[in-house]
């Protein structure tokens, strides 16, 4: 959930500054805290507070040290032991203030660790588990003086999640880099400066080349260099390929537009294009692989979720078989008993890292080690590609806001990019029907395209109209049930309204009962098999004073005229069309999302209480 950055270098860099940039472009990781550290003089200078990164800086001038120290650590925080406060906020030292540690991810044994040192004679100031971690670097380095070793040694004492970047005062050209199960790469600029982040984007303007470090790996940074080592087996280097980046730091910067969220909106078009040059070698390979499977599941969290249930729907028109959906926080606990051999589990995330995706997907491989791990992600390396047997990865970019936008498009994109791959091996529509939805899925990106030019004013008119709401329903049936849950996702995590996305069959009932005069209620509704059961839904609500506003097609003639508002989505009204339509009906709701946002005065791009990628349980 944390953002960390650390640099060591031979140059003449603004080190603070630098520092302060790269948290910033890790600032979606977390942000109710942050604190620097820079080691000079054989001393570590600390900066460190509660609150936003610009509030933090207009106080403490974080990107003030000394212009010739030449290592420095930086941490921006998603509060998990301890509250957010000054003392909690990372880095975090030992007794003797030579040792500095930033952490990303949770310390399950701390407890008893933290007795253990305690009863040693170390003092903690903080309610954090990650305090444990220099505490227990400096008992190792008294029986022996090498930093690396008893990093080592500290690190298989513990358990959980972790990256971490730690430096030590004795130490002036070395960070000390270890990853289990919370990202970190490394960045090089050869014999000059050597940085490590939770992020490409948080050094990308000074290198596209970099390491990513896998699980129980540490990497010894110098200025310029650096080795890499398995934990367990230490004593010698190991050698790893460095990847080259090919997006610009532009990608990464909001380019002009008041808000990362509003931006990646915008970009969704090009994200989905992108994403359409998905080789087809690798969407027959997943084709092929569920054609062959007999039980299919697929699973994720939150966004990626309901991306799943979008594409769950398409997959399953042409592939003539059952996938079952299990949120991955669930999916053991559902199939402790019944996960069948050679079971195939399609495992969706946008960072490739959710905590709780990739101990569903261990589980799945220990419990049955036949069963089969197809992924897609939009991160090159991530965890969730090391425990896969197949992976596709989306093509949408850097997304920077913490409300899921153009990853989600993409995600059903790919997922319908199966579908139609699978259509095509099974022959089972005539070739010129599966190119009407071939062509039907590339005009997507101009369909959205022609609604965010054409829109914008009247989401802003509803959000106005509707800023006194504080509950709303999104209904719908069919595949625009995953559309629902969506919209409704992202007006709850950006504009802290109440809302239930929910099947409007099912909403009465029970929750139609707190429909009272005005109360909006937002039907997705494409013309698709459902269009005219929703119809009588809607009525439902109507009828006891509901204020409904539609999403339709652009030619939409019935539904709009039972409606108090319509969005009118530039599509045609086929079924070509309409079995796409989570991909290009949900701008709208996301736009209303961020103008809801701005409205009641919320920071779209940093949601109350939420962080981009759950790596904690």
């Amino acid at each position: 959930m944390c953002g960390i950055f650390g640099l060591t270098t031979n140059q003449n860099k603004p080190i603070g500054k630098i520092a302060l940039e790269g948290i910033k472009r890790l600032e979606y990781r977390g942000y109710d805290s942050c604190g620097i550290v820079c080691q000079y003089e054989s001393q570590l200078l600390v900066k460190k507070d509660a609150g936003k990164i610009e509030e933090i800086n207009k106080r403490l001038k974080l990107d003030e040290f000394p212009s010739d120290s030449k290592v420095v650590l930086a941490h921006t925080r998603w509060a998990t032991h301890g509250p957010p406060t000054k003392i909690n906020s990372h880095p975090h030292l030992d007794c003797n203030n030579k040792i500095a540690v930033v952490h990303n991810g949770i310390l399950e044994n701390f407890i008893e660790l933290k007795e253990e040192l305690q009863s040693k004679g170390h003092v903690f100031k903080s309610e954090t588990d990650t305090e444990i971690i220099p505490h227990l670097i400096e008992e190792n380095m008294k029986t022996n003086g090498d930093l690396k070793e008893a990093v080592v040694n500290a690190i298989k004492k513990c358990k959980g999640a972790y990256g971490l970047a730690i430096c030590h005062a004795d130490y002036p050209d070395t960070i000390i880099a270890v990853r289990r199960e919370s990202p970190l790469i490394v960045g090089i600029e050869e014999g000059e400066t050597t940085y490590c982040a939770s992020d490409i984007p948080a050094f990308l303007p000074y290198t596209r080349n970099c390491y990513i470090l896998e699980d129980d790996e540490i990497a010894i940074l110098k200025a310029g260099t650096v080795e890499f080592y398995d934990i367990y087996n230490s004593d010698f280097p190991k050698e790893k390929q460095i990847q080259h980046i090919e997006w610009s730091i532009d990608a990464a910067e909001k380019g002009g537009y008041e808000h990362f969220m509003l931006k990646e909106i915008y970009e969704e078009p090009s994200a989905l294009r992108r994403t359409m040059k998905i080789s087809s070698d690798s969407l027959k390979k997943f084709a092929e692989i569920l054609l062959s499977a007999e039980n299919i599941y697929i699973t994720a969290a939150g966004t990626s979720f309901y991306a799943a249930l979008a594409g769950k729907f398409i997959i399953t028109k042409f592939l003539g078989k059952y996938i079952e959906a299990i949120e991955c926080s669930e999916f053991k606990t559902q199939l402790i008993n019944s996960l069948e051999k050679n079971a195939i589990i399609i495992a969706i995330s946008q960072s490739g890292e959710t905590i709780d995706l990739i101990e569903a997907v261990r589980w799945a491989k220990k419990y049955q080690p036949s069963a089969r791990i197809i992924s897609i992600t939009n991160i090159v390396g991530s965890s969730i590609t090391r425990h896969s047997d197949n992976i596709i990865i989306t093509q949408a970019g850097p997304e920077i806001g913490v409300a899921a936008t153009k990853t989600y498009v993409t995600q059903v994109l790919t997922l319908a990019l199966i579908a139609l791959e699978i259509a095509k091996l099974r022959k089972i529509e005539k070739e010129e029907e599966i190119q009407k939805y071939y062509d039907a899925l590339r005009a997507t990106p101009e369909i959205i395209e022609n609604f965010l030019e054409k829109n914008i004013e009247l989401i802003k008119f509803i959000v106005r109209n509707l800023e006194k709401n504080l509950n709303f329903f999104f209904l719908a049936r069919g595949i625009s049930i995953a559309t629902a849950k969506e919209g409704g996702l992202k007006l709850k995590e950006v504009a802290c309204r109440f809302i239930e996305g929910y099947s409007a069959a099912h909403a009465k009932h029970g929750p139609i009962s707190l429909v009272r005069e005005g109360y909006p209620i937002i039907f997705i509704a494409p013309p698709d098999e459902t269009y005219e059961r929703l119809i009588g839904n809607l009525m439902e609500f109507k009828s006891r004073g509901g204020k409904i506003i539609s999403l339709v097609v652009e030619d939409d003639i019935k539904i709009t005229n039972l409606s108090d508002i319509t969005i009118r989505i530039p599509q045609p009204g086929d079924m070509y069309h309409s079995i796409f339509s989570p991909i290009t009906f949900i701008p709208a709701l996301q736009l209303l999302s961020y103008y809801a946002a701005l409205e009641h005065n919320f920071d779209p791009d940093k949601p109350l209480n939420l962080a981009k990628t759950v790596t904690v349980h």
